[in-house]
């Protein structure tokens, strides 16, 4: 990745998102000493057919801009004003990032399946790649049948990893042999791309083994040594390597490179440097975890203490991939988020014309309901798939989830959400946090600019992740324990200044929704039974602690870890119904 200026004297800052449905823009301005978000625009993306140029959805999102704040972002020629005049028309910097494009085959070439394997899968599944075919070490195919098997992937990239640095050679270059003659062998101009992240010293032997065949791109080893793992810089290499393959398909890149200075970071990757941002920032002990649904793919990123683990699904989406769902998801599985009876055959359509057209936004309640079950879902099957990933002892005890702060969510599906209640639940009953959390809404689509932004002005992402741009829905009380339903959980005390406290007692199978807007900040006492665990690191420990408001309010899930809904299927669609009332989603 190249090194972009830190442009600090820079005022206003424009960064844009082109996305598989949308492209968004965002300007940013410095108000009273802090930057601030000053206005957003949003279109159609033009990166699919008929157009295939990024660049026309990113100037219709910037007309918007400049319809909304009356400043001149566009010259004459269609070309971005920059830097800033003195009359006000322009920006300062530019940063651009892209998930759009489509889906990447990859074939994994490495060594042993639970050391370089398993950190080029990693690797891969961090990022806008479909893994198509792995070759190992230990396969045992005949050397025709792999290339058999390479050919028939036609893949677009080949990642090869295996090897520790100074360590093994040998056997990565007889698994390299038969995948360059497999290259050689596509027909001229589809050659697939090599990224080779393995042992740092046959480079050049890798480099030679494909000659004129294909174009090789040298990464960081993913696995210096047995012991160590390192991604951070294979990815930011890989990243450049997808960016290139997807603008060879799609006009506009070269533009929007242009004017960001030369790069267009991917989503994804912008979108997990904030959430590792914010791990370094908050409580150490605790994970900061970053969900984000698009159309085209879900992102899961979490960190430890700066440590990110990130992971994209391109087969989970609200849009076109959302047929695949179906593959690892049963209908039931679906159906059991539903408050009100919908016929399996409605369901089915619905998701194959989702995939159709993903643009499209419910009309009508059982639609938003069908929606939110799908999203809830997909948001359930991407995390249960990343937590492999994440390092031992914070990957949780079993199914639950290890205690995180906050939980940024983000995506089309949640953002325009009727009642910020439909989001909460969503989450809620997706993600099912334990202990004590904030719940944070991006309902611009900012994270990944400001992710891009930091490379260039750092105190833009602390600044506009402080101001009024995200929503916080509320603090969460998720307590851990068992038993019948409706036996006490604990004892609950909220003081607000200025008004009566609120106390009483919160039963096993309650969802609890207690008064305390955005912006203001509660004493919360918490003095939980026997057998419960509210937060505070021990069961039966009781509490206190400063929380804040949020749109939905301060939340008390007592539904129990793991959630378990009713096999009666009219049993779950009436706590369905009655949860969304409960978290103030229905009136």
């Amino acid at each position: 990745m190249m090194d972009l200026p830190n442009m600090v004297d820079a005022e206003t800052l424009l960064a844009v998102d082109v996305g598989s449905v949308h492209t968004r823009a965002s300007l940013f301005d410095v108000v009273d000493n802090q930057y601030r978000l000053v206005a957003t625009g949003r279109s159609l993306s033009t990166a699919t057919t008929p157009l295939l140029d990024i660049s026309e959805g990113v100037r219709m999102a910037m007309d918007q801009i400049q319809t909304i704040t009356g400043r001149r972002l566009l010259d004459e020629q269609d070309g971005l004003i920059m830097p800033s005049s003195s009359q006000g028309a322009g920006v300062d910097v530019f940063v651009a990032t892209s998930s759009a494009g489509p889906r990447l085959r990859a074939v994994l070439v490495g060594l042993t399946p639970g050391v370089s394997l398993e950190s080029g899968r990693r690797l891969a599944t961090s990022s806008y790649l479909d893994v198509v075919e792995e070759i190992g070490l230990a396969d045992r195919r005949r050397e025709d049948e792999r290339i058999d098997l390479i050919l028939a992937a036609r893949p677009d990239l080949i990642l090869i990893v295996g090897g520790t640095d100074g360590g093994a050679d040998e056997s990565v270059l007889r698994l390299v042999e038969g995948v360059a003659l497999a290259a050689g062998l596509r027909p001229a101009g589809h050659a697939p791309r090599v990224l080779y992240a393995g042992n740092r010293q046959l480079g050049a032997a890798i480099v030679e083994r494909f000659a004129d065949q294909s174009s090789v791109s040298l990464a960081p080893n993913v696995r210096p040594s047995l012991e160590n793992e390192d991604l951070t810089s294979a990815r930011n290499r890989m990243a450049e390597v997808i960016a290139d393959l997807r603008s060879s398909k799609i006009s506009g890149f070269d533009l929007v490179r242009q004017w960001s200075g030369g790069y267009v970071m991917l989503t994804a990757d912008a979108f997990g440097r904030v959430i590792r941002h914010l791990s370094q920032t908050y409580e150490p002990r605790r994970g900061v975890l970053g969900v984000d649904l698009g159309a085209s793919q879900t992102t899961i990123a979490a960190a430890f203490g700066g440590d990110l683990r990130l992971t994209v699904r391109t087969d989970l989406g609200l849009g076109a991939p959302l047929p695949s769902l179906l593959r690892t998801a049963s209908m039931e599985s679906i159906t059991r988020w539903l408050p009100s009876d919908i016929a399996d055959d409605v369901v089915r359509d619905y998701i194959f014309n989702k995939s159709l057209q993903p643009q499209t936004i419910p009309m009508e309640k059982d639609e938003l309901h069908l929606e939110f079950a799908l999203a809830r879902q997909l948001l359930q099957t991407a995390l249960g798939l990343a937590r492999s990933g994440w390092p031992k002892g914070k990957n949780g005890r079993g199914s639950l989830l290890p205690p995180m702060e906050p939980i940024l969510a983000g995506g089309g599906v949640l953002s325009r959400a009727p009642r910020p209640g439909y989001a909460a639940l969503a989450l809620l009953d997706s993600l099912q946090p334990t202990g004590i959390t904030t719940l944070v809404l991006d309902p611009y689509g900012l994270t990944p600019a400001l992710g891009a932004a930091a490379a260039v002005i750092p105190m833009v992402a602390v600044q506009v992740l402080e101001s009024g741009s995200y929503v916080s829905l509320g603090t969460v009380v998720s307590p851990l324990g068992g038993g019948r339903t409706g036996r006490p959980v604990a004892r609950v005390k909220l003081e607000r200044e200025g008004q009566a406290a609120l106390e009483g007692e919160v039963r096993l199978g309650q969802l609890v929704v207690l008064p305390l807007p955005q912006g203001e900040v509660g004493r919360l006492t918490l003095r939980p039974e026997r057998g419960f665990d509210v937060g505070f690191g021990a069961y039966g420990k009781a509490g206190t602690l400063k929380v804040t408001g949020g749109a939905v309010g301060l939340i008390i899930d007592a539904r129990g870890r793991p959630l378990a809904l009713p096999k009666d299927a009219g049993r779950r669609r009436e706590l369905n119904q009655k949860w969304l009332i409960d978290i103030g989603a229905l009136q």
